[in-house]
């Protein structure tokens, strides 16, 4: 792949960096959405100016949107973080037992977990006080880009570091082994060419 596997390599890492740390934005954020008297956020609420506290879930424990979209926002998080472990392991430590599979499928579980945070905005709080999008849905929808973007790319990444170190000695040992190996002097042609002077 050479320098095109290189910046898809980078391009991975770096995407993989950037959705855990906007994956953990959401997560701790409290303006997910923007009520008449507040903020709310999966896991943390801005009320009455009452700060960036984490609400109870025992008060919305009957809205199960919420509930999706506090659980469903974790696990977002958690398979980003498997997903970047096993990326950052094949290419720079060694391979893992079905490292690429695992990645796919982290990579598809970390966005369905994330397309279903979205439907907060259908609760009852909103259908109850109004609400509209806040600071925190743009986290949200670039952890999707970014993990997305990982997911594709990280097919085109160049071969891992353990494999180019072992291409490496391959190359070293044959071209050793080359250098040892005496020079054969073409002796019957030599021969050849010395009987058929001698007859003419």
């Amino acid at each position: 792949m050479g320098l095109v596997g290189l910046i898809f390599e980078l391009v991975v890492l770096v995407c993989l960096a950037a959705g855990i740390a906007s994956n953990a934005a959401v997560v701790g954020s409290c303006d997910m959405l923007d009520l008449r008297n507040g903020s709310l956020g999966p896991w943390r609420a801005d009320i009455n100016g009452s700060g960036c506290v984490v609400w109870d879930k025992s008060d919305e424990a009957t809205d199960w949107i919420l509930n999706m979209a506090r659980v469903c926002s974790m696990m977002g998080l958690i398979l980003g973080c498997i997903f970047t472990f096993f990326a950052f392991f094949k290419q720079c430590l060694c391979p893992l037992p079905c490292g690429q599979l695992i990645m796919d499928i982290s990579g598809i579980g970390v966005q369905i977990s994330l397309a279903l945070v979205w439907p907060m905005i259908r609760s009852n709080v909103c259908q109850t006080l109004g609400c509209s999008w806040g600071g925190g849905a743009t986290a949200l929808l670039l952890a999707q880009i970014f993990f997305f973007a990982a997911s594709i790319f990280s097919r085109c990444m160049r071969e891992p570091r353990y494999e180019r170190r072992k291409e490496r000695r391959d190359e070293h040992k044959e071209e050793e082994q080359a250098k040892k190996e005496p020079v054969e002097e073409p002796v019957e042609a030599d021969a050849e060419q010395g009987h058929a002077a001698k007859v003419y």
